[in-house]
């Protein structure tokens, strides 16, 4: 297919040649949590390429939360070629959203099942699970951290429209049968005056309405409505009152997944300030109430963050993230990609999810454009990171449909990173393909 003898555009073979709506992979492989685009936003995550990592997620962080009082939990990578020091892009981030959506669905119950304890177990502890994170602009303290822990419970929706605290609302309804709003705030306000030892004073009682309203319009225009400074100061008080009103649904433990350490551990972060809020960390979620009984926090980790973190996390003594036979129990690593046949796992989703409807894949093959010899050679030339491997097929898949291809085997792949990306002398030799053409 070609128009007035020249080349397609990009665009145009993509659509009408490979049936495709759009390039089917993330430009940038980074996962922005509540964007629109699926390719971007982590939903497109296939779980059995970490299988068993999201087994020991089950077994070292949502049981031993829930019957072995696990307080700090600790989700590593680590790099493995080219001095990747930093070891990002490994899926953390889209692994913890998984489990969080997984958990909330039903409050643990088919986690516990998967783990093997029986319907009675599954349905004895109650949990839910909170997704937040550290960032360089507004997020750079643990106060601002659980407020972004909130807000997420309050905002994002699952795909049947809910959100968790949506339906943490349905459980109280359902268990005390209370729908009235006051009422049903008297029954949280109640929680607090209920705790024992220290706490961070009086609840938000304005937060406990809104979240107790049948609109969920209300909370979520609250919560839009506090100031970034506010949030930043007195984040902590939204979580705690977040867990009073979990607790009045009969919620026993909150597992709260916290991504990006890294960002507190970066050196535009003053020493000072980063040893303070590491001893938050101990203050908040250790020794005062509810967070001390309620809360399991899991961070994620690598070999950057760990060195700038080590000292001032066990001056405030708290339980060390070190990958040891003694750490075994608190701390899952997620390795590199172990072969091509992964590789393609990883794909996969986001080629079927950018098919057309209606379109049938070419003889089945859930990999077209690619080949699975073109697949294998991404792979090779990768840093055998899920994000890196995306990254690639994004741009092999770009230049291939400049270059109006009906497939993309594993020579075009070879040629496009012999003119992009050399691999050392002896190695490979370009073929001459001019793949900037188009």
């Amino acid at each position: 297919m070609t128009y007035n003898g020249d080349l397609v555009s990009p665009v145009l073979w993509i659509k009408r040649e490979w049936n495709l709506s759009r390039n089917p992979f993330p430009a940038t492989g980074v996962a922005r949590f509540g964007g629109i685009e699926a390719r971007e936003n982590g939903l497109l995550y296939e779980p059995d390429v970490h299988a068993e990592q999201l087994r020991q997620v089950v077994e070292k962080f949502v049981l031993r939360m829930s019957y072995g009082g696990l307080k700090f939990g600790y989700l590593w990578s680590e790099g493995v070629v080219n001095g990747d020091s930093d070891a990002r892009g490994f899926g953390k981030s889209v692994l913890m959203q998984h489990m969080a959506a997984r958990i909330n669905a039903d409050f643990g119950e088919e986690v516990y099942l998967s783990a093997g304890l029986d319907e009675d177990d599954a349905a004895e502890v109650p949990i839910c699970c909170l997704l937040t994170g550290f960032d360089t602009v507004q997020v750079r303290t643990l106060a601002a951290a659980f407020f972004a822990a909130v807000e997420n419970a309050i905002k994002v929706r699952a795909e049947d429209g809910t959100t968790l605290a949506g339906r943490i609302r349905k459980r109280i309804v359902d268990n005390t049968g209370i729908s009235d709003v006051k009422k049903l705030a008297a029954v949280v306000s109640a929680g607090h005056r209920s705790l024992l030892g220290r706490t961070l004073g009086p609840p938000d009682e304005k937060l406990i309405a809104a979240l107790c309203e049948g609109d969920p319009t209300a909370a979520e225009e609250y919560v839009t409505g506090i100031t970034p400074t506010t949030r930043s100061r007195s984040g902590a008080v939204q979580m705690a009152t977040f867990l009073l009103f979990a607790a009045a649904a009969g919620v026993k433990h909150v597992l709260v997944f916290c991504d990006q350490l890294e960002d507190l551990a970066n050196s535009g972060t003053a020493k000072a300030k980063r040893e303070l809020e590491v001893e938050r960390f101990r203050d908040l979620i250790v020794e005062t109430m509810p967070m001390a009984d309620m809360v399991t926090l899991v961070v994620t980790m690598h070999p950057r963050a760990a060195i700038t973190l080590e000292n001032p996390w066990r001056l405030a003594d708290l339980p060390s993230f070190a990958l040891t036979e003694q750490n075994a129990g608190c701390t899952v690593k997620l390795p590199p990609l172990r072969d091509a046949a992964q590789a393609a796992q990883l794909l996969r989703p986001y080629l079927r999810a950018a098919t057309k409807p209606g379109v049938t894949r070419v003889c089945g093959d859930e990999l077209y454009p690619f080949t699975e010899e073109a697949v294998s050679c991404l792979f090779n030339r990768s840093l055998r990171k899920p994000r890196d491997v995306l990254r690639k097929a994004h741009e092999v898949l770009e230049a291939a449909a400049g270059r109006n291809l009906d497939r993309v085997d594993a020579q075009d792949v070879i040629d496009f990173f012999d003119v992009t990306d050399p691999v050392p002398t002896g190695l490979g030799r370009p073929s001459g393909v001019d793949w900037t053409r188009g």
